[in-house]
């Protein structure tokens, strides 16, 4: 279970990591104003690896113990780590596209005046960078829900569809 947790932990970190990376460069202060300072770090890149890290390391556990349960359900025939993670990298980068959809949609909005995709609470400010990348980051973690709720399900039915096989092939 712990290359599971450890597997998932650290595919999750990296996808985050270079999410904020990402983000950082678009709009700097959406991390050194207004997120609360955790170490005294100014350095963009170690700045959004250090919140990638707090903020995935409790979803990256719980994703890798989910993968390892769904996928080990009843120990007949486990679903291996290697294929649990090749099925898992879709889901990431599904989630990453859906927020960087939104956020363009919400520069769109931000651009022509018009309501922005969530309530005004979720901006700390009015500029099109935080519209823009408050838009993605918010997505990010609503998809990312969605996204490893549907992942969680598939394991359970490719588990339930390998099950089905042997107990087939033991007839």
């Amino acid at each position: 279970m712990a290359g599971f947790v450890i597997g998932f932990g650290i595919t999750i970190i990296t996808w985050a990591t270079l999410h904020d990376i990402y983000l950082i460069g678009v709009e700097p202060r959406h991390f050194t104003e207004y997120h609360r300072p955790l170490l005294p770090i100014t350095n963009h890149t170690l700045l959004a690896l250090q919140y990638a890290t707090v903020a995935t390391l409790g979803p990256g556990m719980v994703f890798g113990a989910f993968a390892f349960a769904c996928s080990r359900l009843g120990r007949r025939v486990p679903l291996g780590f290697r294929t649990a993670w090749l099925t898992f990298l879709p889901f990431v980068a599904l989630i990453e596209i859906t927020a960087l959809l939104v956020g363009r949609h919400a520069a769109s909005l931000h651009a022509h005046g018009l309501a922005l995709p969530y309530p005004a609470a979720f901006y700390p400010d009015g500029s099109a960078g935080i519209a823009y990348t408050q838009s993605v980051n918010v997505t990010a973690y609503f998809a990312a829900a969605v996204f490893g709720a549907s992942y969680q399900l598939l394991l359970v039915l490719l588990r339930a569809k390998r099950t089905h096989a042997v107990a087939h092939l033991d007839r």
